[in-house]
């Protein structure tokens, strides 16, 4: 059976444009065992071999570098906002979920909103930061223990 050169550089590109819309570095590999059995129809005219030849092209490429590039692959770098998660900060103006108010963390003045539809965090209240989305902190109010006057400690 003949098979076109056509095929294997039509099947190269299609594996190119797949994995430039995908970057998963699992295309790329295709393409080039497509380009392997290309290069293997100047040689053959058999497609058994040409088949054979992007099998194992594209299975060893996928193998052997599939998780170099996995290790190369750019890791979540942590923000200066990721550093507030968690920290408590002081409500100026009114905070519900459904309407954003401000707060004061470290002297500077955030838009927030509460984390929890229903709560409603008054000025002067604690609240901790949960998630920061942007310029918008999200908070959740703060649970201080009331403690007896009449105990000592």
């Amino acid at each position: 059976m003949q098979i076109s050169p056509i095929l294997w550089l039509a099947a190269a590109v299609g594996f190119l444009a797949l994995e430039a819309s995908t970057f998963n570095m699992t295309s790329i590999w295709f393409a080039i065992g497509s380009a392997a059995a290309l290069l293997c129809c100047v040689f053959t005219g058999s497609f058994r071999v040409q088949a054979v030849v992007f099998l194992v092209v594209s299975i060893l490429c996928l193998a052997a570098f599939r998780p170099l590039a996995a290790k190369l692959r750019l890791k979540h770098t942590a923000t200066n906002g990721d550093r507030n998660l968690g920290r408590e900060a002081i409500v100026l103006s009114p905070v519900t979920a459904e309407v954003p108010g401000r707060v004061r963390l470290d002297g500077v003045d955030w838009n927030a909103r509460c984390a929890t539809p229903g709560d409603t965090l008054d000025p002067g209240a604690l609240c901790r930061v949960t998630e920061i989305h942007s310029t918008l902190l999200i908070v959740e109010p703060v649970l201080t223990e009331s403690r007896n006057p009449h105990t000592t400690t």
